[in-house]
Formats: structure tokens, C-alpha cells, sequence
């Protein structure tokens, strides 16, 4: 299950969210959740495809993690180093939209979980913010160049191919 959302916090920190989300992912009995500050993730293809790589990743035994909610930030960043998947995906103190993904057997869970984090975080949901590339674009070019992506012109289908590459090169190391 994916949402997206607006924190209704002024401040990430003057919230434990990394606390709410434990909570929720145990008291759930979820596979695994993360959160991710929507600025940096190009809409529905670039966090499925980390999604399924992360997945596919724990079904063959190929982990780069210890854990799945990691291996799913480390997917979705297409970065081998947790750190830097944490600087470019996590939530700071500038954030204010985030996309989350809570991973769980069975729908029912899912939507109480979701229901239980939007209440404990504050989240106003909205899933038009996945797909405004116009705010995003900037920031994505920028992490692109400095990847060494070289192009003409990033239009939306490049940056998306880009991204998706990034991931499944990770995929194949």
C-alpha cells in the first residue's frame, strides 16, 4: 500500500516519526513501512519499481540489507549506502510531503495501518502530490547530473528512464 500526504507538523521532529512507524509496523505485524520525502521520488513507476527490486531482492535470498524496510529505502534510492539513501529519500526538517509504503499480508491490515498512521502523524492525504513532476523536477536533475547522467534535455520520460535504471543497476550488482 502506498500514500501520500501533507504533515500537518510544523516541524518532522517535533514528532517521533520513526517511532509512530515502529509502532505501527509492529503493532500491524507489517512486513515492513517507510517513509520518503516526496520531493525526490518521480511519481508511481520510480517507487514500484524499488518496491518490486526490494521484494525481489528478499525472495532470492540477494538482500543488500539486514532489513526490508532498509532494502526498500536502498531500492528506491538506487544506492548501495544507507546513509545516502537516508540523505536523499528521508524525511528532514524541510519536509512537508511525504510518500510512505507499508508492506503487510492482508488489505484489512494495510488500510487499519494506514488509517492508525495518518491519525498518529497528522497526514492530510493527497496522492496528486506523486505526480507533480514540476516541483520534483530540479531536484531529480540535479541528483541525475550528479550520478554523471548526461543529457540534452531532461524531459519526463528521460528522468523517469534514468531513475529506473539507477534502480535496476542496483538490482545487478
Amino acid at each position: 500500500m502506498v500514500f501520500v500526504g501533507s504533515l500537518l507538523v510544523l516541524k518532522p521532529s517535533s514528532v517521533n516519526i520513526g517511532g509512530i512507524l515502529n509502532q505501527i509496523t509492529t503493532g500491524y505485524n507489517l512486513e515492513a513501512s517507510q517513509l520518503f520525502d516526496n520531493r525526490y521520488i518521480w511519481g508511481y513507476k520510480h517507487l514500484f519499481s524499488g518496491i518490486w527490486h526490494a521484494l525481489n531482492a528478499k525472495k532470492n535470498d540477494r538482500m543488500i540489507s539486514k532489513t526490508l524496510a532498509i532494502e526498500v529505502l536502498l531500492y528506491v534510492a538506487g544506492q548501495r549506502q544507507i546513509k545516502k539513501a537516508i540523505a536523499l529519500l528521508g524525511v528532514k526538517e524541510t519536509t512537508q510531503d511525504i510518500v510512505g509504503v507499508l508492506l503487510g499480508e492482508t488489505d484489512h491490515t494495510l488500510i487499519n495501518a494506514n488509517i492508525q498512521l495518518q491519525k498518529e502523524l497528522r497526514l492530510t492525504p493527497n496522492l496528486d502530490l506523486l505526480d507533480d513532476f514540476s516541483s520534483k523536477k530540479q531536484n531529480l536533475i540535479k541528483i541525475l547530473i550528479d550520478d554523471g547522467y548526461l543529457a540534452t534535455d531532461f524531459t519526463f520520460s528521460e528522468i523517469e528512464k534514468a531513475i529506473l535504471q539507477k534502480i535496476a543497476l542496483l538490482a545487478l550488482e
